[in-house]
């Protein structure tokens, strides 16, 4: 060419970064821009800016907002917005406001990426005062990102009230039928609160519900207890034929799981086979569990052993289901395997590995892990861990080295470990531990019943009936009452 203006190199910057997503090759088409004299724009820095590597690399950032304030452009909505987008990734939501208000004629798209950016860092507190004076300047222009986008943050049960606004502000404007809008809502009912019944209530408002509203609808259901509802509402969205995606059949395995349902689960199953996401690793694992909690071990680890990807995960459900099916040496070989093909375990997996020790008597391979756990690994062991342990030696009959376990440990103030000891004591018939960790439980937990039932199980054990008797007349007296058992298969 012999003659080039800005266009000419905008059109070149923006299909190279597209292509090569290269920034060095932009930078220095942007080098020569500059040599030849001419003056980027707006289009220049947006092009320059669209690059995920200059986005996360903060000298770029800082070099091109100098030019930009060296230009007078970085008052400019599409420039502003993409530093907006930058800082909040290299140097967090503080520099990201400052490069907001830089920002001179804010439009809906730039309060958008702030309200987002906010939520992204999971700030709240920002999230809802950028939409609050967006309603103020803008005369509620928000559409259905905007909601979204603020809807993210509620996450707690004491976000509840935000959520319950902002559906207002969304039936307000005519957005809840929308099906981003109505996916948000019933996510935010289903964490907050676990309201289900609103939850539902907005999926059977959208118009065209897709696939995210589906997964959305039935794992909150499941997450919350009610995997009937659940497996109800599978069955409808398969009548209407709508076709499964890895997050949903994620979702509904731990329904039929929870309902023990074999039959239903192999039928699921089937249509994973069928479908394009069989090799998908986390519906793989979800398999996995779904078959031990059903009861069939074999099934599991024919599943496990033709899955193409496997991940820690994987064997964590592995190490748990054996465990929980009595194969104590099995679970404890697959861990060991683990660790022999360099996957490392978490703090999940310890537990599981911990505790299909505990069930299995395998008291030695037990410590040896729980050692590894902050020597090799460094992981912290957790209240749960502890707990393994103590219930690891109490079911072996090393009640004191247990008890000298807590205290080491200085686990004297946790109620579970003292309960999980005072268990232990009952299966062995100890009652002078079990008095102490009675005594523990009741200081700590005054509310519970379970330590006076449990002490007093010792002592009728033992023929000790006047001491019984005493534990009865405390309970009675404290106005605590014991919880009515029931059984169910």
């Amino acid at each position: 060419m012999p003659e080039r203006d800005v266009v000419s190199f905008n059109t070149l910057i923006s299909t190279t970064l597209r292509i090569n997503r290269d920034p060095s090759i932009g930078f220095s088409l942007y080098t020569r821009l500059l040599d030849e004299g001419l003056r980027p724009n707006s289009i220049t820095f947006a092009s320059l800016l669209s690059s995920s590597s200059v986005l996360s690399n903060v000298q770029l950032l800082e070099e091109m907002h100098c030019h930009s304030i060296k230009f007078g452009l970085n008052s400019n909505g599409f420039v502003g917005s993409a530093f907006v987008n930058g800082y909040e990734r290299c140097r967090g939501l503080k520099d990201a406001l400052c490069a907001f208000e830089e920002i001179a004629e804010i439009d809906s798209v730039s309060w958008n990426i702030m309200i987002d950016a906010c939520a992204r860092s999971g700030c709240k507190e920002n999230a809802v005062k950028v939409f609050a004076r967006m309603q103020r300047e803008c005369s509620n222009r928000f559409d259905c990102f905007t909601l979204t986008s603020v809807l993210k943050t509620c996450v707690k049960r004491e976000d509840l009230g935000l959520g319950t606004q902002l559906h207002s502000c969304a039936l307000k404007a005519g957005l809840e039928y929308e099906t981003p809008v109505g996916n948000s809502l019933i996510t935010m009912y289903s964490r907050c609160d676990g309201d289900m019944k609103s939850a539902v209530l907005v999926f059977r408002r959208i118009l065209e519900p897709n696939i995210i509203s589906w997964t959305a609808v039935i794992g909150g259901l499941a997450q919350n207890g009610m995997a009937e509802e659940a497996a109800s509402l599978y069955k409808e969205m398969v009548t209407q034929g709508e076709i499964e995606n890895e997050f949903l059949f994620a979702s509904i395995l731990p329904v039929f799981s929870a309902l023990v349902n074999l039959e239903l689960g192999k039928m699921v199953h089937a249509r994973i086979a069928k479908s394009t996401v069989s090799s998908d690793v986390e519906v793989s694992n979800a398999l996995i569990d779904m078959y031990f909690k059903c009861g069939d071990s074999n099934d599991a680890m024919l599943v496990f052993d033709t899955m193409s990807n496997i991940d820690v995960v994987s064997w964590t459900v592995m190490v748990s289901g054996l465990g929980q099916h009595g194969k104590g040496r099995e679970a404890v070989h697959a861990f060991g395997e683990m660790r022999r093909l360099g996957f490392k375990p978490d703090d999940v997996t310890f537990l599981a590995a911990l505790s299909a020790c505990s069930h299995c008597g395998l008291v030695e391979e037990g410590l040896d892990m729980f050692r590894s756990m902050a020597n090799e690994y460094s992981v912290k062991p957790r209240r749960e861990h502890f707990a393994c342990v103590v219930d690891l030696l109490g079911r072996s009959g090393r009640l004191r080295e247990a008890e000298m376990f807590v205290k080491e440990m200085r686990m004297e103030l946790d109620s579970s470990v003292w309960e999980t000891l005072l268990g232990a004591c009952r299966i062995h018939g100890e009652v002078e531990i079990g008095e102490r960790s009675a005594k523990k439980v009741m200081e700590l937990e005054p509310e519970r019943d379970g330590p006076y039932v449990q002490l007093s199980n010792i002592y009728a054990d033992k023929n000790l009936w006047e001491e019984k008797g005493k534990v009865r007349c405390r309970l009675d007296s404290s106005g605590l009452r014991k919880e009515t058992a029931r059984s169910w298969f």
